[in-house]
């Protein structure tokens, strides 16, 4: 059951990663016709400046989220009710803060974010708007309940009609002429769709559980348990903003909103590839976090080995040929002027895969309430990341940013997290690095060829261009099956794979 649900989440993420990227293709170039470089620019800044209320909630979120597991692994119904009852009464004391801080965001937020004088006042009223969310924040807990019970394709089938509904009201509000303030009222608008999906499909196994969190006053051990959880949590999270983050936030303020427009752009391959390693991560921590409550220590580490060696090989198989073609995937979408150049597209693809690789052992930690384990060290990296940052796009232009990010990820993550998850779980390092490894060993050879490839062809359409990176990616997963993967282990994720037509029946 754990395979499968955890199968069934990826999946899930698969489907919202294709629906996603093929609105996107659509939507962007009219979006930037309608809007504008400085609008769209200051929009999405403005919207990570907004992403820092997160902040607000000290860590709450990355607490329930173990505690939860723990639970539902016991199958502890009422913990789980103290648990969530506890939240929602942290999550109502903490939105008062949020709120207090937005509000001082949006009186400075013409300073943080320079725009021309024609801009401005949309740029306020925009901030404004996004505060209006806030009302929303104490049914945050229900996402972390879906979570914990190994139903995370309900939050990835939620994000896709979240992401649907905030592109279609984006691109109404665009095209009537509403600018900054219209893209904050679409985003508004399908934030609070998904808050009230999300806790329907929780609160339909718990009925009777808003009403209780809100008139009783919650238990006293699981608040405690909450709270002492939620420091680390909080350093880890801001440690994370802080050093991954920032990055348009940097460029907006160095070189102004519209340098922004080709720094992503050119980056959107490479982050879309990003998320959909990440969302292993995300699909399978509750199933190891189940393990690792349940005391099946060498279940946990084969399986970590397994899904570390499965990130490598589909960040390579993908990023490469993503990398590869970019330069013609930009000038077809958007045209080649806002295309940021060979650099930027190689060090955010290397970024994407290395973080996508840290991003699951992370959640095998913080998965497990270990997270305090980790705070040092990204504090640390977080802090060669801003500040080499800030330095190298000084001088070199935006490209400074990501090349921040890469120096920090080879100081810090690169040998901490190998070493944290020997030291917590008795992992290999062995294997652990021969997971990483041998995909990549593979991939050199394959990346000069399909480099080679692309700077010959030229493909005359976004489709063609998505077929070559398709029948790139597929040869190298192909020659990843065959060469890297043992027969035992082609035996076991065929099984996996052949269970999953059950799953989706019994789901």
């Amino acid at each position: 059951m754990r395979t499968r649900r955890s199968i069934l989440t990826f999946l899930a993420g698969e489907v919202f990663t294709v629906v996603t990227v093929i609105v996107g293709l659509f939507a962007t170039p009219p979006l930037l016709r309608w809007l504008g470089d400085e609008r769209f620019g200051a929009f999405r800044v403005t919207t990570d400046w907004y992403g820092y209320l997160s902040l607000f909630e000290l860590g709450l979120s990355g607490a329930l989220l173990p505690m939860l597991a723990k639970a539902v692994g016991r199958q502890d119904l009422e913990l789980v009710r103290r648990t969530l009852a506890a939240g929602v009464r942290a999550y109502l004391r903490v939105g008062l803060v949020m709120l207090a801080g937005g509000l001082v965001l949006a009186a400075a937020i013409t300073w943080l974010v320079p725009v021309s004088a024609t801009n401005a006042a949309d740029l306020r009223r925009g901030s404004i708007i996004v505060l209006l969310g806030i009302a929303f924040v104490p049914l945050a807990p229900f996402r972390a309940l879906i979570e914990a019970r190994q139903r995370g394709y309900w939050i990835n089938l939620s994000l896709l009609l979240h992401s649907l509904l905030v592109t279609g009201l984006a691109l109404i509000m665009a095209w009537a002429g509403w600018g900054i303030s219209g893209q904050s009222l679409a985003g508004l608008l399908a934030g609070i769709t998904l808050r009230v999906i999300l806790s329907w499909e929780a609160l339909r196994h718990f009925p009777g559980l808003l009403a209780a969190s809100i008139k009783q006053a919650p238990d006293a051990n699981v608040w405690r348990g909450l709270w002492n959880l939620n420091r680390p949590t909080l350093i880890f999270n801001l440690a994370s903003r802080v050093g991954l983050l920032t990055d348009n936030i940097i460029v907006a303020g160095f070189l102004g909103a519209a340098p922004v427009v080709p720094f992503l752009i050119t980056q959107r391959l490479a982050t879309l590839a990003q998320r959909e390693m990440q969302g292993i991560g995300n699909a399978s921590w509750a199933a190891l976090a189940e393990l690792h409550a349940r005391g099946e220590l060498e279940s946990f580490n084969q399986r970590l080995i397994e899904l570390t060696t499965l990130v490598t090989a589909l960040g390579v198989g993908f990023l490469v040929p993503l990398a590869a073609y970019n330069r013609h995937f930009v000038a077809l979408w958007v045209g080649p002027a806002q295309y940021g150049g060979e650099a930027l597209t190689i060090i955010a693809s290397l970024n994407a895969i290395l973080l996508a690789v840290f991003s699951f052992w992370g959640w095998c930690v913080t998965g497990t309430g270990r997270i305090g384990e980790m705070t040092n060290a990204m504090v640390v990296q977080s802090i060669i990341n801003l500040v080499l940052s800030i330095i190298l796009t000084k001088r070199l232009g935006f490209i400074g940013c990501v090349l921040g990010t890469l120096i920090s990820f080879l100081a810090v993550s690169v040998w901490y997290l190998p070493r944290l998850l020997h030291r917590l779980f008795s992992v290999s390092l062995r294997e652990l690095f021969g997971a990483v490894a041998a995909p990549l060993e593979l991939g050199m050879p394959y990346a000069a060829i399909v480099w080679w490839f692309a700077d010959i062809s030229e493909p005359s359409s976004l489709l063609a261009t998505a077929f070559e990176i398709g029948l790139a990616a597929l040869l190298y997963l192909a020659l990843w099956w065959l060469l890297v993967l043992k027969r035992a282990e082609r035996d076991r994720w065929s099984a996996r794979i052949r269970m999953l037509p059950r799953g989706v029946v019994a789901n």
